[in-house]
Order: C-alpha cells, then sequence, then structure tokens
C-alpha cells in the first residue's frame, strides 16, 4: 500500500512564461487503468475550483468557450488532467505441516492477503499558441506535473488529497506567474 503522496514539477527549459495571460481546463480527464484507456471522466468541481483559484493567483484569466471541431481553445495555455489508475493484489505464502509427513519439508501454499487501488495524475499544460492540431508538437508542453499516490479506489473519489497536491504543484512552480 502507498504511503502518503508525492508532488513532482518540471517546466520545459527557457519557457517565458509571462508571455502567456489566458488559459482553458480541458473538462475532460483521460483516464488510464492498468495501461488500458478508459472513458474520460469530468473533472470534478471542487478540483477545476481549485485550478481556477491558482491559476487566478499567478495572474492567468480563464477561457471557458470549448473548442469547436478541431480547433486549438481560444487560450494562450490548456490545461489537461490525465488519472493514471493502478490495481494491485498482494497474496502471502504460507505452510503447513502434517505429523504424518514429518520427515518432509512443510508443504508451501498461497493464499489471498488483499489489494488496494492507486492513482496518479499528470497535468499537463501546453502552449495553445503553436497553432497545432493535437497531438501537439513535442515543444508545446511547458509544464508538467505528476501528482503520484493522489487517489484511492476506482474513481475520483479523493478530490481533497488531488486538490492538497494541485496547490503543492503551484507552490512548488512559482515560475508559472506571468508577471514579473
Amino acid at each position: 500500500m502507498t504511503l502518503g503522496s508525492a508532488v513532482y514539477t518540471q517546466p520545459a527549459p527557457a519557457v517565458d512564461f509571462t508571455a502567456f495571460k489566458t488559459y482553458y481546463l480541458d473538462p475532460q480527464m483521460e483516464v488510464w487503468e492498468d495501461g488500458t484507456q478508459k472513458l474520460p471522466q469530468p473533472v470534478g468541481s471542487t478540483t477545476v475550483t481549485t485550478i481556477q483559484q491558482q491559476m487566478i493567483k499567478y495572474g492567468y484569466t480563464q477561457q471557458a468557450t470549448p473548442p469547436t471541431g478541431t480547433n486549438l481553445p481560444n487560450a494562450d495555455v490548456g490545461l489537461r488532467l490525465v488519472f493514471l489508475q493502478s490495481n494491485f493484489t498482494y497474496y502471502v505464502s504460507s505452510g503447513y505441516c502434517s505429523v504424518y509427513w514429518a520427515y518432509y519439508a512443510c508443504w508451501p501454499g498461497w493464499a489471498y492477503a488483499g489489494s488496494y487501488s492507486t492513482g496518479t495524475v499528470l497535468m499537463m499544460m501546453v502552449d495553445t499558441r503553436t497553432g497545432q492540431i493535437a497531438p501537439a508538437p513535442d515543444n508545446a508542453t511547458v509544464w508538467a506535473t505528476a501528482l503520484y499516490a493522489v487517489l484511492r479506489g476506482s474513481s475520483l473519489e479523493n478530490s481533497n488529497q488531488l486538490n492538497s497536491a494541485i496547490v503543492r504543484a503551484y507552490d512548488q512552480s512559482p515560475y508559472l506567474k506571468n508577471s514579473p
């Protein structure tokens, strides 16, 4: 089982964040379970609010109008979340001995001990001014964060821990401010 969570942030080299003034948050979170893509899920309302508060704090204005068709959002950067769920099952080795078989070693056995799920959330900020339609060019990602072990269970049910990790990611990234 995981104990605690970790937050990792990484800006792209030589990116001037003061050039970005507006953002668009994709309302759907991409979902992967044990390496298989699942149906997207909506980003929870409390998570949307947390991201909005952090982006406002750093000087960004939200563009809420979704892009149409294959057009890019009408914003300088786009934010997208990806939920990576991992399921683990663990067993313990046990054995039994019989007086009848006393001169042999005990027979090994396996018993189910339990299972758990953990989820990592990735959040990426992409420069949408490149004019490229998905897939974005390699140099379009300007910031990425990995929020390790912030969700448990089979859904996005632990929003408090996710939201706390998002705040930590922004706190670790003061360079995101778009004003000097």
